[in-house]
């Protein structure tokens, strides 16, 4: 034991792994012996003869928050969490802070965010001053999708120690998520201010400056960061993506070799590399990288992807769902793999699959960290409680506020989700005298700062001119108009914030977005959305129905106690003709005819980046095949029909 402690002093594992075996074989339930190995073991690479090993130590009278501490650490580089929470909660957790940490840690591997965070909370309250889990709570919170709970956390580590790099790195990436990406880039330049000879600040800076449309600085970040870890495959991939921001394909694509050539095992590299090729058409390139792929032993969701993507461009749809069904690994988010194959199988026409893929594409969305922690019937309560406040009463009982004249209102594009609105707002952004807000949240933004609805009746004409001062400062800042320009603010659920519109606006114009009913919810259903509080309502289709079901029974009933203009255009003679369905929406505007708004595929292509998923689209001429789609899941949907019966008749609709 005395020549394996002295050669492990030396870093010499194997030796000590030598001696410790010799000394097992003469006393092989010696705690102390079965320790040693078990920590050598694992930092040798050999976990699984490691974790035997330490469970015999622990069984034979060694059992130390230490040794917990390792066999749980083992277990989980094993991929067993389930095993490692067992370890762990087996120990004396109330007397050891290590141990309580290690919990957290499990916790967090289990997508258990909020957990996690609970477990954190315990470790800073019991130590106020302990960097680490101040940091490891603000980690678990972000991933949970706490991001104002996470922004608190990482400013307490930062009082802690506010020359940490690491802390200043993490604020930036949490801001990132809360899209103050001017603040996340200040943030990460203290970063790497605080450690010039660390890349990963570098990485972050160069990444959220080119997801701002500023590639050129993020490229001179991550030119810094290559020369400070030129072996990193992550900071070539990035160097990739500005370049792509660039419309720099030749450049992008050396990154991207590079990236390979840094780790020939890289998958990402390989992925994105194809995908580039893929949309060049250098369809045999493509097949050259596979076979790259394949030669270095490359597996996984990002090269099987690619293999279907290949297949989809020769045809063989249904040998790509095949390929699809089979994904498994954890390199592709499996919201997006399920929503692939759901597409896939819904073009082929396998309608009992696709709703079995759509169904576990929004399983696993409610099992995602942000998913865990929505509730899905808020939005409903929300709307219900405003409708209920939203009385002829109350709105006479508003202070008169003269109509204002600084500035002409815009006007609201606002429908359902997945009611056509994006296909819209292309058409209406080909006119000349447009200006279009896509999906900027302002409204939403002053609403939340007021509170309670009821504060809209107390507002004075010199509070309404401040919220109305607000918006278009916010306009101005973010979206400027040009002189003259008719803007048009689209966001959909806007429905919802109807009598803060009609306050600050009362002369303003509404367009609402209509479509079949059935057609919308499915939709909705068989879209991808982040689960906020909102979105979240769309992971069941009884639940979407009841969420339409409120949100247009609040919509009547504002636009009966409401003199709201309202122009109603619906998606379905939108595609069967497009100008008799849109020349009466710019007289009711006030605009002249334009024969331009006709080319929404070249408006599209010019918009640049839509963040509605009808990216693709609104690319594309327009087509018929969605009309009417939900006919094929009729039998899937026949329980929620009752539910939206009512809106199909009120709107015109048909349930044959």
């Amino acid at each position: 034991m005395r020549a394996a402690y002295a050669a492990y002093a030396k870093g010499d594992l194997a030796t000590a792994k030598a001696q410790g075996e010799v000394a097992l074989r003469a006393q092989p339930t010696n705690p102390t012996v079965l320790q040693l190995l078990g920590v050598v073991s694992c930092q040798t690479g050999a976990l699984r003869q490691g974790v035997d090993y330490l469970r015999r130590a622990i069984a034979n009278g060694a059992d130390t928050s230490d040794n917990r501490i390792n066999l749980t650490r083992a277990l989980l580089d094993l991929g067993e969490t389930d095993e490692a929470a067992r370890v762990c909660a087996e120990g004396d957790l109330a007397g050891s802070a290590d141990l309580q940490a290690m919990q957290a840690q499990i916790l967090k591997a289990q997508g258990r965010a909020t957990e996690a965070g609970w477990a954190y909370e315990k470790l800073v309250s019991d130590d106020p001053k302990n960097f680490v889990a101040w940091n490891n709570l603000g980690n678990a919170r972000h991933e949970g999708g706490d991001l104002e709970g996470a922004l608190q956390a990482f400013q307490e580590a930062r009082q802690i120690d506010p020359k940490s790099s690491l802390v200043h790195t993490n604020i930036g990436r949490v801001l990132i998520s809360m899209d103050r990406y001017e603040d996340a880039c200040l943030m990460l330049e203290k970063a790497v201010l605080l450690a010039p000879q660390d890349a990963a600040p570098l990485l972050e800076l160069g990444r959220v400056l080119t997801s701002i449309d500023h590639a050129e600085p993020a490229l001179r970040a991550l030119g810094s960061a290559a020369r400070l870890d030129p072996s990193n495959p992550q900071i070539f991939l990035a160097i990739a993506i500005a370049f792509l921001d660039l419309s720099n394909n030749d450049q992008a694509e050396r990154a991207l070799r590079f990236a390979i050539k840094a780790d020939r095992r890289f998958a990402p590299a390989y992925l994105n590399l194809g995908i580039l090729l893929e949309k060049a058409n250098r369809l045999d390139e493509l097949r050259a990288v596979l076979a790259d792929a394949t030669a270095a032993e490359v597996k996984g969701d990002d090269i099987d992807y690619l293999r279907a993507l290949m297949l989809s461009r020769d045809g063989d749809r249904e040998a790509a769902l095949a390929l699809i069904r089979d994904l498994h690994g954890s390199s592709v988010n499996p919201t997006i793999r399920m929503q692939f194959a759901g597409q896939l199988a819904d073009r082929l026409g396998h309608v009992e699959e696709a709703l079995y893929f759509y169904d576990e594409m929004n399983r696993a969305q409610a099992q995602s960290p942000m998913g865990i922690g929505v509730d899905r019937s808020a939005y409903q309560r929300t709307i219900a409680a405003v409708d209920r406040q939203t009385t002829q009463a109350w709105f006479a009982g508003w202070a008169e506020v003269p109509p204002a004249s600084d500035r002409a209102s815009p006007a609201f594009l606002v429908g359902f989700p997945r009611s056509g609105t994006t296909l819209l707002d292309t058409i209406l952004m080909g006119h000349s005298r447009i200006h279009m807000l896509e999906e900027l949240p302002i409204i939403e933004e002053l609403g939340q700062s007021l509170g309670d609805l009821d504060h809209i009746r107390t507002l004075d004409a010199a509070a309404v001119a401040d919220l109305r001062g607000r918006y278009f400062a916010e306009l101005d800042k973010r979206a400027p108009p040009p002189a003259g320009a008719l803007v048009i603010d689209k966001n959909p659920l806007s429905m919802i914030r109807v009598p803060l519109i009609h306050r600050l606006f009362p002369d303003a114009k509404f367009i609402l977005a209509m479509r079949h009913p059935c057609d919308v919810v499915l939709s909705c259903y068989i879209q991808n959305f982040k689960p906020t509080e909102a979105m979240a309502s769309f992971l069941d289709l009884a639940n979407a129905s009841r969420t339409y079901d409120s949100i247009f029974h609040y919509w009547e009933n504002c636009r009966a106690l409401f003199p709201i203009d309202v122009h109603m255009l619906r998606y379905e003679a939108m595609i069967a003709d497009v100008a008799a369905a849109t020349r009466p929406l710019f007289h009711f505007l006030g605009l002249d005819w334009e024969e331009g708004v006709l080319d929404h595929q070249k408006t599209a292509v010019e918009r640049g980046f839509i963040r509605t998923p009808s990216y693709a689209q609104v690319t594309e001429p327009i087509y018929s095949s969605a009309s009417g789609r939900w006919k094929r899941y009729e039998p899937q949907m026949r329980e929620i029909l009752p539910i939206l019966a009512p809106w199909v008749e009120r709107y015109g609709y048909s349930l044959d």
